[in-house]
């Protein structure tokens, strides 16, 4: 018959990584301005860019048809209105860059709408009022992801 295993993790270091996970989120708040700058001067760019390739496309006339498999597909819908669809892989489009991600945003964790600071640091309080020298591997593992 198989034992169970109790496993228990030391409480400084769930404060230690805690800590770390906490400042790490501190340094990409701090960080998002000048990431957020740098994603709108790169959306220029690729609005140009786009443009740019947009023009060249269209000038060579090879590119246009009205089939599915058209690089450039033109069709008209019931009530004649024009639509012009790029297929951007096949004319070699610029990807769009991607917005850096809100480092400490407001979501539900279960019921709770909050952030993950905030309840990093509400664990963190209280581990450090905790007389125990140790937590069990369950308690652990449900701060673990939000570490």
């Amino acid at each position: 018959m198989a034992r169970a295993i109790s496993v228990k993790i030391p409480v400084s270091t769930l404060i230690a990584d805690i800590e770390a996970s906490i400042a790490k989120i501190d340094e990409a708040v701090a960080a998002y301005a000048g990431e957020f700058k740098t994603y709108k001067e790169n959306l220029k760019a690729f609005d140009s860019a786009l443009s740019a390739k947009v023009i060249e496309a269209i000038s060579d006339s090879s590119n246009i048809g009205t089939d599915f498999s058209s690089p450039i597909r033109i069709s008209t819908n019931y009530n004649g209105r024009i639509s012009v669809d790029f297929d951007a892989e096949a004319l070699g489009f610029p990807a769009r860059p991607t917005e850096p991600a809100k480092p400490n945003e407001k979501t539900y964790f279960g019921r709770e709408y909050t952030t993950r600071k905030e309840i990093l640091e509400k664990n963190l309080r209280i581990l450090r009022m905790t007389t125990q020298e140790e937590v069990s591997a369950s308690s652990y593992s449900s701060v673990i992801d939000l570490i």
